[in-house]
């Protein structure tokens, strides 16, 4: 108990210094430590020691728990980057880049009901309707909202991400 009273007089000093209590105030705080001293005796000063550190105890452990969550919730983030990275460079491994800018429009479901197209050549058209091609989303991928890519880009986008596949012609080629 001798540390703390000897940090809690240099505090009581340091304040008087500042002028932030006059020396008036620092007598009756040491005379009602005095006070309280005596009157919860050695047991009650103990039960107040233990009570402070299992107080502190608990507030460690909530921190703990704490930095325990925001971490699991940065390596989930994390996770979830290196698996949209990776979706990324099997679109663009599979992306057959020179399929689109043909005269041939090949309209699909795009989600939620919505028709839209892209404008491909005759051999890509070919290749989808054998099911040697599929629309993707490009999640960002390549430019465009939509792509064509090769037939096994697509089993194994089917595979591991199902979601961004939006048309393939599966069981004929």
């Amino acid at each position: 108990m001798a540390a703390k009273g000897g940090v809690v007089s240099d505090l009581r000093e340091q304040l008087r210094k500042a002028g932030l209590v006059s020396d008036k105030q620092v007598r009756q705080a040491k005379h009602q430590e005095r006070l309280h001293r005596k009157e919860v005796g050695q047991d009650g000063l103990a039960a107040e020691r233990a009570g402070i550190e299992k107080q502190r105890a608990e507030e460690r452990e909530r921190a703990r728990i704490r930095d325990r969550e925001i971490e699991q919730e940065r390596k989930a983030r994390q996770a979830e980057e290196e698996r949209a990275e990776a979706l990324s460079r099997r679109i663009r491994a599979g992306w057959l880049r020179d399929a689109s800018g043909g005269s041939r429009r090949f309209f699909f479901v795009a989600g939620e009901g919505r028709i839209t197209y892209l404008d491909l050549n005759d051999q890509a058209v070919r290749r989808l309707q054998n099911g040697g091609a599929a629309v993707v989303e490009t999640a960002g991928a390549v430019r465009g909202e939509f792509c064509l890519v090769d037939g096994a880009t697509a089993a194994s986008l089917e595979r591991d991400h199902p979601e961004v596949i939006r048309c393939w012609i599966r069981g004929r080629g």
